[in-house]
């Protein structure tokens, strides 16, 4: 265990996690459209679009050519005209004769934005159409379909991937995921050292599976409560503390699962500490601690992945990676993985300093 007390991975640790933490301040997050005005229109009129933006560059001279089109399923549609007002506005045209609306199924469009600077973004079902009753035979102003062309769908920029629901909470993934993957490698630490106390009898070891599973339970708390607050203020926009929770124990079963695990490793500190003898504690405790660790794989690992779950990865949601991961996101996010898991271990060598010095006190 001579690694737990060298010093360079802790300095590793600040490194990573300084530059984790300053990123997901100053860092910007992309282009994305926020807002288009009106929210719904009729066949056989010409309608006057506000698209509002985040983020977007469309008066640089690097832009190049703005585009804009509406789509409905796979197919693109041109705006009759388009205007850029500012960075964050334009302003366009659009209409379709009653003629053609059929054609439109489902109603909803949505509003794509293409320039060399920003890529391509959008936002999903922006406008609605309303179907006519009446087809008017005399509106000749027909929607027109395209094939887009463009330099780029990828933004040239250094910025956080704008994703609709997270918004700016996106940042949450450098502090709420890296908790989960550190209580993992601890209670995985944990578990090894049970089965090597087993075979050795090394009292050491067994230290080492109690102090790690403590400090894997106060990062598998950091990991709930960031969670809640991003389920809180994604999920459940304006819905209380107390109906927040009970959603999420009821209707998400990763979060019902990991607080049974969690509840698993508070047994096993309380079952340790019920005990006076110190043979029959540290044996009972390694045979439960293995045990324990099998739930935990279980309950976190394998089974949100046999229900419905609103976490990325389950219950049919894109995974993760796929989903939210952009190039630059990557930047910060494993750093942000490998720098609080070494804070964990070194928490943990700091615990197993406190525990030997108090044992030497003791004799």
């Amino acid at each position: 265990m001579k690694w737990l007390y060298s010093t360079w991975w802790k300095w590793l640790s600040v490194v990573l996690l300084t530059y984790v933490i300053a990123g997901s301040f100053f860092v910007p997050l992309g282009p994305g459209v926020t807002q288009v005005l009106p929210l719904s229109f009729y066949p056989d009129s010409v309608y006057t679009f506000h698209i509002r933006t985040c983020h977007s560059h469309f008066t640089s001279p690097k832009a190049g050519k703005i585009q804009l089109w509406f789509k409905n399923r796979t197919k693109y549609y041109s705006a009759v005209s388009m205007q850029v007002v500012n960075d964050n506005e334009l302003v366009a045209q659009f209409a379709l004769a009653s003629a053609q609306q059929d054609k439109f199924n489902p109603s909803n469009l949505d509003v794509v934005v293409n320039d060399d600077l920003d890529g391509t973004f959008a936002l999903r079902d922006a406008v609605t159409l309303v179907k006519s009753a009446m087809v008017d035979s005399s509106f000749t102003s027909m929607a027109t379909e395209t094939e887009p062309e463009v330099k780029s769908n990828h933004h040239q920029l250094i910025c956080f991937p704008y994703r609709e629901i997270l918004y700016e909470t996106i940042r949450n993934t450098f502090f709420h995921v890296p908790m989960w993957f550190v209580m993992t490698m601890l209670v995985f630490a944990s578990f090894i050292g049970s089965i090597r106390y087993l075979i050795n009898g090394d009292w050491k070891q067994d230290l080492l599976a109690e102090q790690s599973v403590a400090v894997a339970l106060l990062f598998g708390t950091c990991g709930y409560l960031t969670g809640l607050l991003w389920a809180k203020y994604t999920w459940y926009i304006g819905v209380s503390w107390s109906d927040v929770i009970r959603k999420l124990l009821l209707e998400d079963i990763k979060m019902a699962a990991a607080l049974i695990a969690m509840f698993f490793y508070i047994a096993y500190l309380v079952l340790r500490n019920s005990m006076e003898d110190m043979q029959q504690r540290r044996k009972i405790s390694a045979v439960y601690n293995i045990f324990a660790f099998v739930i935990f794989i279980l309950c976190v690992f394998v089974l949100p992945r046999l229900t419905d779950s609103m976490h990325p990865g389950n219950g049919g949601n894109p995974a993760f990676s796929k989903y939210d991961l952009d190039s630059t996101l990557r930047l910060f996010f494993y750093p942000a993985v490998i720098g609080w898991i070494l804070l964990g271990f070194w928490i943990l060598s700091v615990l197993m300093r406190l525990q030997f010095i108090a044992l030497k006190k003791k004799s």
